[in-house]
């Protein structure tokens, strides 16, 4: 039903994400100064997460690399300089062809390669095009337990933002020394920047640890101030001389192509000024009173066995969203409903959408109250389906993953929206499990902006929401008919 790369949230799942200062007396002749350096250290305030986004991924950019085969890898790259992009010497390993994209997908014109180090994992390409929103390096690098960000191209998601800590400041591998990171990533993240509160660079992505989750590391500010410092013109090589010494070179081709197309177009949700943000206790209290447990059954006479299950949440007292493949296989009298106070309501229909969007409709009614729960009324959850959340703003997942019903998890959108076989999706970093399918993606006013069904097998926690357009407009076919 869904590509290879892709599985319910009902099959798979990966989960996860946080400073200090001390100070003691000065001299008398040196406390002005000192003052005066604590007092410009604290007007470097923290950028938030939409804001780093705004103010960095211009810079950043994917670069497609292809080999005398034709397979294709993608990676990642920022620009430090008007016309230099940097990113790992692994990403234009073996090449054919190189073609640097801006996020848009706008193309640069490649001139030539300034310089390559292969020991250092770094090279740097220069391009045609002026590009000034170049990214800074910062001055020193992340301390252990601060928050980073990571703009890049995970599985050919292009422009995917994800925010972590900074769990070893410095990790010696082979020699090399290395910023160690706790953050998502995937294959094609590599030459991406790891940034730091203030948007300035202190790290290049270079390497996934295969066996350990979310654990990444970065090449330090040294590494990458030694090698733009030390490049001299003898060190630059043509296009043409490059590619020819490839011309039998094979890439590992990661070229997946999940994301047709994307959009970062942030539309507000607060029309009219009256919507006021909750905070995340506010928001679980009463968005939970309309989350549901969906379980199917299968009959061994009169003995039922539970065969599947999921999330579902209520639009209306007697009406349940919930995913296509959750209820698909199942008949009505197979399915049984459960509210937040266990209360159970039998299914007297199902109304399923296209397969494609993964949006069920359930006609619902109570016929068994739990013990305390007769006095309990469903929320009816509001769907705001012109909502587009900005890259880097917090959504929460409610749903019931792994059985743990009632659940909430937190996280940031990494693509606001992507279209997947024609679908369009929210890209998010909110942890989900096996169970979250067709619980809801809320936005920080406790909307409902996507319905919960799929991740991404090969990047770190990264999960896909249907946008809740498409259960809007299935709801408003079923009030014409």
């Amino acid at each position: 039903m869904k590509k290879k790369l892709f599985r319910s949230v009902a099959v798979v799942l990966a989960l996860i994400i946080c400073i200090s200062f001390a100070g003691g007396a000065a001299p008398a002749s040196a406390a002005s100064k000192t003052s005066k350096k604590v007092e410009a250290t604290e007007t470097i305030k923290a950028l938030t997460a939409t804001q780093i986004y705004e103010k960095c991924s211009p810079a950043v950019v994917e670069i497609k690399v292809t080999d005398s085969c034709g397979a294709v890898y993608i990676g990642s790259g920022f620009f430090v300089g008007k016309y230099n992009v940097l990113t790992n010497a692994h990403v234009i390993a073996n090449a054919s062809k190189i073609q640097v994209f801006a996020l848009d997908g706008t193309e640069y014109t490649l001139k030539s390669i300034y310089g390559l180090r292969d020991d250092y994992d770094l090279a740097l390409l220069r391009v045609a095009e002026k590009n000034k929103n170049y990214l800074k390096i910062a001055e020193a690098n992340g301390k252990t337990g601060e928050t980073v960000y990571v703009i890049g191209n995970p599985v050919g998601v292009t422009g995917s933002f994800m925010r972590g800590m900074v769990s070893n400041e410095k990790r010696i591998l082979d020699n090399q020394s290395y910023v160690q990171l706790d953050i998502p990533s995937g294959k094609g993240i590599g030459g991406g920047p790891a940034l730091n509160e203030q948007g300035e660079v202190i790290g290049v992505m270079c390497l996934t640890v295969p066996s350990g989750n979310c654990i990444n590391l970065a090449i330090r500010i040294e590494t990458i101030n030694k090698f733009i410092s030390n490049l001299k013109k003898k060190d630059r090589i043509s296009l043409k001389d490059y590619y020819e010494q490839n011309k039998n070179g094979l890439v590992e081709a990661n070229g997946i192509n999940l994301v047709e197309k994307e959009s970062y177009k942030n539309t507000a949700a607060v029309f009219d000024g009256v919507l006021e943000e909750l905070d995340p206790v506010a928001l679980y209290d009463e968005a939970v009173k309309g989350i549901a447990e969906v379980q199917c059954y299968s009959w061994f006479g009169n003995i039922p066995i539970a065969t599947s299950g999921g999330t579902g949440f209520f639009v209306k007292y007697d009406t349940v969203i919930t995913n296509v493949h959750i209820v698909e296989y199942s008949n009505a009298k197979s399915v049984t409903v459960y509210d937040h106070a266990g209360n159970a309501y039998e299914v007297t229909d199902i109304i399923l959408g296209e397969t494609k969007y993964d949006v069920a409709v359930l006609k619902v009614q109570l016929y068994k109250a739990a013990e305390g729960g007769e006095d309990f009324t469903p929320t009816m959850l509001h769907l705001n389906s012109d909502y587009i959340p900005a890259p880097g703003e917090e959504v929460y997942a409610i749903g019931n993953p792994q059985s743990y019903y009632f659940s909430m998890s937190k996280g940031m959108v990494s693509t606001p929206t992507a279209q997947i076989d024609g679908v369009d999706y929210t890209i998010h970093f909110a942890a989900t499990s096996p169970g979250s399918s067709g619980g809801v993606l809320l936005n920080r006013y406790g909307e409902v902006i996507a319905i919960t069904n799929m991740m991404v097998l090969v990047c770190e926690n990264m999960s896909c929401s249907v946008q809740i357009k498409y259960a809007v407009d299935l709801l408003k076919k079923i009030d014409q008919q």
